[in-house]
């Protein structure tokens, strides 16, 4: 056996012994997370802490539902192909571990960095829901180079990226003062441009990928509709679950959220078949349903109206769905190649819900103030306009795809390096390359092809793994 059978373990138990080393450096319980002591006469005992003092357990379930988009509704919605289905909902779930922890290590390094001042990440559920929030821009890059990276580059990128992110994070924030309740750009749109980047850097091109090993089966488009019905089912709480101390916004967060994303699945459906003469196409379902959750993000702390998360969902699922029935293909004619179409339900989306919450800042009374502090207390906390923060949002966005898609195509570069398993354009979106095969095609049909293609009738019987 060749070393290149091991070069992943080869990268990945060195990159696990570091991360370790590195947590018992740069990272803590939270003082209400551990146990405490105080002195009763000339004994010790543990100070019980009341119920008020761990105010963030409120969040535990908002943080088990962000995991679950995570894990669950990434996954299946990354089984969409036919050849890549085990890769799709594993590799997304290796992301998970990694980046899981990675994050705290990483909020660690960049507060350090910033400020010159070395605190150690206090563990708690906060930081928990935070991870889930970077992790997911992670598992959108994912889906741009869906198929065309190997496990060992998988590693690298989630390394760099939620350093990257976290850095964009603190100049949006600390800098710029514009808060993203829902991660429009900071999650979603830096995700989706982070892996544009990528491919721009790894050279992957449109005409490289196998026309066959994109196809799609009933089974595999009806795994990615199980992930798309996670992660509706699940967004007011990714976009919500970092706000546990204001329940008043939070109830506004969850309110928003739930009406723009139940319009974008409407306005999707309806999209579907007016672009595509009549019928639906499940690539867009899958996907422009979700659209309102991402263009709500930036704005579902304010105080809207309810007809206006309405209308900013049903025109983000209308955009997705024109994206994936149009721009999708114009991007592929440029060479621009966007796996799972990352782009249309991230990218877009997410630069449309910054303009919208732009223009509230401009017309919607104090809505600025929320988008300059998402939970500010007094209106004194900033000399800025509404017309200064919609500026101020604009920059952001400009920040952030400027970041995501150079440190992504620098990163894309840095995949070409021989040492990293690079996977051949003959094997994009084909995992037969890093599994051992348990299923073996079973012919069943009488069409003369024995290729399971979803239409021969063909199916998968169980065999000992002996080789074959």
């Amino acid at each position: 056996m060749g070393l290149a059978q091991f070069k992943l373990p080869i990268i990945l138990f060195p990159v696990t012994l570091i991360v370790i080393v590195l947590f018992a450096f740069t990272t803590k319980y939270d003082t209400d997370a551990s146990y405490s002591y105080t002195k009763a006469g000339n004994v010790t005992v543990r100070k019980v802490l009341p119920v008020t003092a761990g105010h963030m357990l409120g969040s535990y379930g908002m943080m088990m539902d962000a995991t679950a988009m995570c894990v669950l509704g990434f996954g299946f919605l990354y089984a969409f192909c036919r050849k890549y289905t085990w890769g799709g909902i594993s590799m997304n779930f290796f992301i998970c571990g990694l980046c899981f922890l990675w994050c705290q290590v990483c909020t660690c390094i960049v507060h350090a960095l910033f400020t010159g001042e070395y605190h150690p990440t206090a563990i708690n559920i906060e930081c928990m829901i935070s991870a889930d929030l970077v992790t997911a821009a992670v598992l959108i890059t994912f889906g741009v180079v869906y198929g065309f990276v190997s496990p060992t580059q998988l590693v690298i990128i989630s390394l760099i990226e939620p350093l990257a992110m976290k850095i964009n994070e603190h100049i949006v924030y600390g800098y710029l003062h514009v808060a993203d309740a829902g991660g429009s750009i900071l999650t979603h749109a830096f995700g989706a441009f982070f892996g544009l980047g990528m491919t721009l850097g790894m050279g992957v091109r449109s005409r490289h990928i196998p026309e066959k090993n994109r196809l799609t089966n009933y089974t595999s488009d009806t795994f990615a509709l199980i992930g798309t019905i996670v992660l509706w089912v699940f967004w007011p709480s990714f976009n919500g679950a970092l706000l546990y101390n204001d329940v008043t916004v939070q109830q506004r967060v969850v309110i928003n959220t739930y009406l723009a994303i139940c319009a974008s699945c409407v306005a999707a459906f309806a999209a579907s078949s007016v672009f595509n003469k009549g019928k639906f196409v499940m690539l867009e379902i899958q996907n422009a349903t979700l659209a309102g959750g991402v263009s709500i993000g930036m704005c579902c702390s304010f105080d809207l109206a309810p007809w206006v998360p309405v209308l900013v969902g049903a025109l983000a699922g209308t955009l997705s769905s024109y994206g994936y029935s149009n721009i999708a293909a114009l991007m592929e004619s440029m060479e621009i190649i966007d796996s799972a179409g990352a782009t249309q339900l991230h990218g877009i989306p997410g630069v449309f819900g910054a303009l919208v919450a732009g223009i509230c800042c401009l017309f919607g009374g104090s809505n600025y103030l929320f988008s300059y502090d998402t939970q500010w207390v007094e209106s004194s906390i900033t000399d800025r306009s509404g017309g200064a923060q919609f500026g101020f949002v604009l920059l952001g966005v400009l920040v952030t795809v400027l970041i995501a898609y150079s440190v992504g195509a620098l990163t894309g570069l840095l995949m070409r390096i021989p040492f990293f398993d690079k996977v051949k354009h003959s094997d994009y979106i084909d995992e037969a390359g890093f599994y051992h095969a348990s299923l073996k095609p079973v012919y069943h049909a009488d069409n003369g092809d024995t290729e399971l293609n979803g239409t021969n009738g063909g199916s998968y019987a169980p065999i000992a793994d002996q080789g074959q």
